[in-house]
């Protein structure tokens, strides 16, 4: 009987960890200007790593101020929105960044996962439309 309640509680564990690897995390502010997702580093060859949580704060010029968990350490960096993806995953826009330095574009780029139903892509749909607009 001992063992029956062992192989339990550690099928029990297993099944929590593998939701909590599966959950989304996402929150955002009423104004969509402020939210939590998951991003992913991408390079030439495809996505490098696994998917990690940031936090993101969208400044009224467009431009991404990010938030990383690195050790015991956030780092936060500047990016700005290139596209968003027209063949997203079920329920989720995925929206392609890159990373800048002093305004000008690094090699670096980063996709954002969000559920489509966030009150922040309607505040990065309309960063993406400015940054277009700008450019042409």
């Amino acid at each position: 009987m001992d063992v029956l309640w062992g192989l339990l509680f550690f099928g029990g564990l297993g099944g929590l960890w593998y939701l909590g690897y599966r959950i989304d995390p996402h929150w955002s502010t009423k104004d969509g200007t402020r939210f939590v997702c998951n991003s992913q580093v991408i390079s030439m060859e495809g996505p490098i790593g696994r998917k990690r949580e940031a936090q993101v704060n969208v400044i009224p010029d467009g431009t991404l101020i990010i938030g990383q968990r690195v050790a015991l350490r956030r780092r936060r960096t500047t990016w700005v929105i290139t596209a968003k993806s027209d063949d997203p995953p079920k329920h989720k826009a995925v929206y392609l960044i890159r990373k800048t330095d002093g305004g000008n574009l690094q090699i670096d780029q980063m996709a954002l996962y969000l559920p489509t139903k966030s009150r922040c892509i309607k505040v990065l749909d309309d960063a993406l439309a400015t940054r277009q607009s700008r450019a042409r």
